[in-house]
């Protein structure tokens, strides 16, 4: 029984390993056709925290964020929005 469980807890461990470099090569991926320029204008005209979501793609894509591109972007996608009506 406890042979049983061992290889059972191996196979679970190798799995998971294999999907986790999965999710990281498809980050990779994203990471490497991303349209900064694109992905800051749809962020601007949709959400308003730019230091955010800069400071989250940077995290995750390291060197292959464009950060001049991304906020151009922003700025363009965020002169879209509608202004509230006071």
């Amino acid at each position: 029984m406890r042979l049983f469980l061992a290889v059972a807890a191996c196979a679970l461990v190798t799995g998971c390993e294999s999907m986790g470099n999965k999710v990281d090569a498809s980050r990779q991926d994203r990471c490497q056709r991303a349209d900064w320029a694109q992905v800051g204008e749809r962020d601007g005209a949709t959400t308003g925290n730019q230091t955010l979501l800069s400071d989250r793609y940077s995290y995750i894509c390291g060197d292959m964020y464009d950060d001049a591109a991304y906020k151009a972007g922003f700025s363009k996608g965020f002169a879209r929005r509608p202004k509230p009506v006071t």
